[in-house]
């Protein structure tokens, strides 16, 4: 037999190889592939603190509750009032462009005296906050025009993008592939509250009034000889109250009171302007008045990993307080024959297998505050391959792949199995696959660590 010219031939050999890595690669949809790397896992929500609020009254009850409770624990809060000038809404009665150009300009200078007027307003950690946080909403349930409450989103299976609930689609809009959204919930609450401008409650409630308005516009107006300021009108468009929330520990993290206008100011003009005469200047504003809550706590950079029998690795501890340098962080390992951990984080291996749950805490203000990190030690997964990379199928049948890991002593062999197409061809989380209707897909694996992953393509016959 002829001996093979290895060298000879090798440039061909890659070129082929490449080629045909890259055509199978777009027939399979490689970008997509590759990017489900380390997104994969079994999703469990978290149950809330408190039950869904659902009806107006229960959100409104709900609001009161987690503003009483930064009455009460006193979290760092602070205020801040923003006024704004929509430029681009700017006209005037007579279509005149040199009037207008001129409120232009005057925009910055009337948002700054405004926002002079506003105090910004500090309570630290552990300091009362009555003195200027509104103890509640003071809302009644039928002056609430709508409500908007997002606490849910779209996961990619394969691309791992974040959608919004409402731009949910069969298809993902960034990779394009089918049935790989997933339902998730989020940790915080967002919620909206739209009240009606004429209403008792947004009267008695927290919106910003912009009562010196008038008198900032006379005093700008004092301040030239070319025109008088008459009079304004004040036309409330919309009112809103946004909230967010940690909706696993009640913890408000935001309160904004926000209103859009349509403000007139009606002018006199003289001297040299005086053909202008009376003139009305509209312009759209927006008004926020926000409270922000900065909560103490203690927060690892992982809170569970998989480390070599011998390695040492190290947790860093992240807290949030006056002054985080001042305090000590406390550290302990549930099983120390597995795994110690010193003062600074740093954790090392010993001779056995196993798991040990590191704990990391503080006392702060008389309270402790803690997190926690669950530690395997063992072999970690290389990579993962299937024992069938094709395989066809009759409608109905079925057949179990097998996952092999690598190295083959693995200590963590869990995996998630999943499909691009449900219609096609199922997998439970054995990895048993089921033919249910006629077409092409693939299943995947996915290791719990290290996120590596393996696919097969499935072909159902009739």
């Amino acid at each position: 037999m002829k001996k093979l010219d290895f060298k000879k031939h090798l440039y061909k050999i890659v070129v082929t190889v490449l080629i045909i890595f890259f055509i199978g690669g777009v027939g399979m949809g490689a970008a997509n592939i590759l990017a489900i790397e380390g997104v994969r896992e079994l999703y469990t929500p978290d149950e809330p603190l408190t039950p869904l609020p659902e009806t107006n009254e229960e959100i409104t009850s709900y609001a009161d509750m987690i503003i009483t409770k930064a009455l009460n624990e006193k979290p760092l809060t602070q205020s801040k009032e923003k006024y704004s000038i929509d430029t681009d809404s700017i006209e005037n009665s007579l279509d005149n462009n040199r009037l207008n150009c001129a409120a232009v300009m005057a925009a910055d200078e009337i948002e700054n005296i405004i926002e002079s007027g506003y105090e910004e307003k500090t309570a630290g950690y552990g300091e009362s906050s009555a003195s200027f946080l509104p103890a509640g909403l003071m809302l009644s349930s039928g002056d609430i025009e709508s409500i908007d409450f997002k606490r849910m989103y779209y996961k990619c299976s394969m691309c791992a993008d974040s959608i919004d609930y409402e731009d949910f689609d069969e298809k993902c809009p960034k990779c394009g592939n089918l049935n790989s959204l997933e339902l998730r919930y989020s940790d915080n609450y967002e919620i909206t509250l739209h009240i009606k401008p004429d209403s008792a409650s947004f009267k008695n409630s927290s919106f910003p009034k912009t009562e010196k308005l008038e008198s900032v516009f006379a005093q700008n107006a004092s301040s030239t000889p070319y025109y008088t300021f008459k009079y304004l009108e004040k036309d409330i468009k919309t009112a809103d109250i946004y909230i967010k929330v940690n909706r696993l520990t009640d913890k408000i993290e935001t309160l904004r009171f926000e209103t859009v206008a349509q403000n007139t100011l009606n002018l006199y003009f003289d001297n040299e302007y005086s053909e202008l005469n009376d003139a009305s200047v509209k312009y759209i504003a927006k008004d926020k008045l926000e409270y922000t809550f900065t909560w103490p706590g203690l927060k690892l950079n992982s809170n569970e990993k998989t480390i070599e029998l011998g390695s040492t690795e190290v947790l860093k501890a992240t807290l949030t307080c006056d002054d985080p340098v001042k305090y000590d962080v406390v550290w302990s390992s549930s099983d120390e024959n597995t795994v110690t951990v010193d003062e600074e984080g740093y954790l090392k291996t010993h001779k056995v297998f196993g798991d040990s749950v590191i704990t990391a805490k503080f006392v702060f203000n008389g309270k402790e505050y803690s997190d926690t990190c669950l530690i395997h030690v063992g072999v970690p997964a290389e990579g993962v391959d299937l024992d069938k990379g094709r395989i066809k199928l009759n409608t109905g049948d079925s057949y179990t792949l097998t996952a092999e890991f690598d190295p083959s002593d693995t200590t963590n062999t869990k995996c998630f199995w999943f499909t691009e197409n449900e219609k096609i061809a199922e997998i439970d989380q054995s990895g048993k696959i089921t033919a249910k209707g006629k077409g092409k897909t693939t299943v995947y694996v996915i290791t719990d660590d290290g996120n590596y992953y393996s696919s097969c393509k499935v072909e159902v016959n009739k």
